[in-house]
C-alpha cells in the first residue's frame, strides 16, 4: 500500500471519528459538513472524496458500533449461565444506544434505513459482528439446554433482534420519553422466558 493510499485511509477514518463525536455532542441534525471538516482538520474536498452526503457517514460508522460488540466478548466477567450472558449482551446493546450513540443519532440511523426501498440495509447484514456474537451465545445456550432447541438458532436471533429493534424504534418515536435499557431489558426478559427449555 503506497503512502497516498495510506493517507487517504487515515483521512477517511479521521472524518468518521470527528463526525461520530459531533453527532453525539450536538445531535446529528445540528451538525453540518463544515463542522465535520473543521473537527477532522480536513477539507471539503477531502470529505467529498470519501462521502457523497452527510448521511453516507452513517453507513461507515457501522464498524464502530460492531467494535463495541466485540468489546463485550472481551469483558472479563463471570456469568451464572449463558442465558445470563445473553441478557447482559442485550443490556449492553441498549446501554450503547442510549448513552453512547444517543437518541437523535439513533433516530437518524433508523430513518436512513427505511427512507426508500433502494436504501442499502446495513443493519440487517448477516456478516455483522452483532450476528456472530449473538449466534454463538444462542448456540451455547441451546447446547446447555437453557434455550429450546425446537427453534433454529437463526430464528431465535431474528425473533430477539426484532424485539430489540422494536424497543429502540419505539424509544425514537417517543423521543426518549423512557429509559431504553430499563424498558428494553424488562421486555426482553419476558421474551427470553418464552424461549427457555421446558
Amino acid at each position: 500500500m503506497n503512502k497516498r493510499t495510506l493517507q487517504s485511509i487515515k483521512t477517511k477514518k479521521r472524518i468518521i471519528e470527528a463526525a461520530k463525536e459531533l453527532f453525539v455532542e450536538k445531535g446529528y441534525f445540528n451538525v453540518t459538513v463544515d463542522d465535520v471538516v473543521e473537527r477532522a482538520n480536513s477539507s471539503k474536498g477531502g470529505f467529498y472524496t470519501h462521502f457523497k452526503t452527510k448521511e453516507e457517514l452513517i453507513i461507515n460508522m457501522v464498524p464502530m458500533v460492531d467494535e463495541a460488540y466485540t468489546k463485550f466478548t472481551q469483558i472479563n466477567k463471570e456469568y451464572k449461565s449463558t442465558l445470563d450472558k445473553i441478557t447482559s449482551f442485550i443490556n449492553y446493546i441498549f446501554e450503547i444506544m442510549e448513552k453512547e450513540i444517543g437518541l437523535e443519532f439513533m433516530s437518524a440511523i433508523y430513518s436512513s434505513q427505511i427512507k426508500d426501498l433502494t436504501t442499502h440495509r446495513f443493519l440487517i447484514e448477516s456478516d455483522r459482528v452483532y450476528y456472530h456474537v449473538f449466534g454463538r451465545l444462542i448456540e451455547e445456550a441451546q447446547r446447555n439446554g437453557e434455550i429450546t432447541s425446537d427453534l433454529l438458532t437463526e430464528d431465535i436471533i431474528n425473533f430477539l433482534t426484532t424485539c430489540i429493534r422494536g424497543v429502540i424504534y419505539d424509544w425514537c418515536l417517543k423521543k426518549g420519553s423512557f429509559q431504553l435499557a430499563l424498558y428494553g431489558n424488562n421486555l426482553i426478559n419476558i421474551m427470553l422466558n418464552q424461549l427457555k427449555s421446558k
